[in-house]
């Protein structure tokens, strides 16, 4: 054994699956495997914790649609994957909520499931968003523009939405229909949803964004027009993903731990298939402010 740890030995994982009749491997649903930063570190926060344990990850793509995530889930299933890892937006409740009754231990992440609480890690995006909206309020913005997800199945979105109306309406300013852009939520949506808002001719003095890659977007069409950031439009974006600090001016945004939230799912997947007790660990993750140079 002394030679093996000279040697840096690593068990055989194959060796180790036929001995125990497991595959060895964890599987993965993400909503979109080019999704930009936001999936790249939850799968860096799952594998951390699933290499660690000597075991291989098997990711595979939902792209947010029904019958893309069943079928990628059954696929998982097929491949005898001891336990699942599911980001999954589009499929019910309650087929979900099956599904963690069934042989093959199953963690939810940033979603929680009724009647399979025990089984998510999610993210509080209501909270996230009221924190965000709160600090434009309190540097003295009411007229604030919130770039969004135009689909309305989407939980998340449904869940910043109520987190913006929430905040304005307990600081006394009416929700105007007409500052809330919609389109796909990447940096081409946030980029189309500003320029529909600046074509209403709305006036507005900053800007929340759905995430930071509609943000980006959205300080690309303001600063093509002349806007400056800033001393004319503030700017608060959702995610806090690597680039937020490094773009001008730096991204205020809500920080979304979606590493340490991969991270949590995995060790709860690995308790799970081994049979041990939960970890009490906490699985609701709440929304961190990250304040840099983007609100006046």
């Amino acid at each position: 054994m002394a030679a093996m740890k000279e040697l840096n030995f690593r068990p055989n994982s194959f060796a180790q699956a036929l001995v125990s009749k497991r595959s060895n491997c964890i599987g993965l649903l993400v909503g979109d495997l080019c999704g930009g930063p936001f999936f790249a570190q939850m799968m860096r926060g799952v594998e951390r914790i699933v290499d660690e344990a000597n075991k291989f990850t098997i990711v595979m793509s939902g792209n947010h649609e029904e019958l893309r995530e069943r079928h990628a889930i059954q696929a998982l299933l097929q491949r005898q994957c001891d336990a699942l890892i599911l980001h999954s937006k589009a499929l019910p409740d309650e087929e979900l909520a099956e599904l963690a009754q069934g042989d093959t231990p199953v963690i939810f992440i940033n979603r929680l499931i009724p009647g399979a609480e025990d089984r998510c890690v999610w993210f509080d995006n209501q909270a996230g968003i009221e924190t965000a909206c709160q600090l434009l309020i309190d540097r003295g913005h009411s007229r604030i523009a919130f770039v969004t997800s135009d689909d309305d199945t989407f939980v998340d979105g449904r869940q910043r939405m109520e987190g913006y109306r929430v905040t304005l309406a307990k600081a006394g300013i009416a929700v105007d229909e007409s500052l809330i852009g919609k389109a796909f939520a990447d940096e081409q949506g946030g980029y189309v949803a500003m320029a529909e808002l600046l074509e209403r001719g709305v006036d507005f003095t900053a800007v929340l964004g759905f995430n930071d890659g509609m943000v980006a977007g959205a300080i690309s069409c303001l600063l093509e027009r002349g806007f400056r950031i800033p001393e004319q439009v503030s700017v608060v974006g959702f995610d806090d993903i690597p680039y937020a600090r490094y773009t001008y001016p730096k991204l205020t945004t809500v920080k979304y731990p979606i590493e340490a939230m991969g991270e949590r799912a995995a060790e709860l997947a690995l308790a799970l298939l081994e049979g041990d007790p939960m970890p009490a660990l906490p699985r609701k993750f709440e929304p961190e402010l990250i304040v840099r140079e983007s609100v006046a």
